[in-house]
């Protein structure tokens, strides 16, 4: 069953949480910047314990809410301040149309059981003109290929994908980018929801 993994993984991403930086952050939150205004409501999805959504709620000056599958890693991410959790799955959120200004998904979205379904709510979600933001590791890398079988062996869906597939996937969903390479074997995905579902 997909997200098993992150039930007796959840301490270990907790720990190793210092893994964003403010650097970090502070890149995502530039290319974030463009969508969000004043007082605005960021979704990241996938967001696990919630590490990054804290530091982007103080980068940002916003609100973000943190989707994820697993009880266990939202565990750590009740009560940081500027960050709401909500046990969700990707494929049927829980929120009405239009209701972000963005939406991230950072090194989660080849764990959605369903990526189209997963692209179509957050095109639903987020606002018309409105960002996504999707940071994920290159499957044409060989690394990343012994990585996606190891995952696959722990029962998760690994659909890992090359830029491309990525940009053509999120556009049949309405949402207009491009997938920019970001070091040696990941890439980050900056769109505009141009049609919502």
């Amino acid at each position: 069953m997909p997200g098993t993994v992150f039930k007796w993984a959840a301490p270990l991403f907790a720990r190793f949480a210092e893994r964003w930086s403010d650097d970090d952050a502070e890149a995502f939150a530039r290319l974030l910047a463009p969508f969000m205004g004043a007082g605005g409501r960021l979704l990241d999805l996938g967001g696990g314990t919630g590490a990054l959504a804290g530091l982007l709620a103080r980068q940002l000056g916003c609100m973000v809410t943190v989707v994820d599958p697993s009880p266990q890693m939202l565990s750590y991410a009740h009560g940081m301040p500027g960050v709401e959790p909500v046990l969700a799955d990707a494929s049927a959120l829980p929120f009405p149309d239009g209701n972000f200004d963005a939406v991230l998904v950072c090194d989660a979205f080849h764990h959605f059981a369903d990526p189209q379904k997963a692209a179509r709510e957050m095109a639903r979600v987020a606002r018309l003109g409105g960002g996504v933001l999707i940071a994920e590791p290159d499957s044409d890398r060989r690394a990343i290929r012994a990585i996606a079988v190891a995952e696959r062996l722990l029962g998760e869906p690994a659909g890992f994908m090359r830029p491309e597939e990525l940009e053509l996937l999120m556009s049949g969903a309405g949402i207009q980018g491009r997938a920019q390479r970001q070091g040696k074997a990941s890439y980050v995905f900056v769109g505009t929801v141009t049609q919502t579902r």
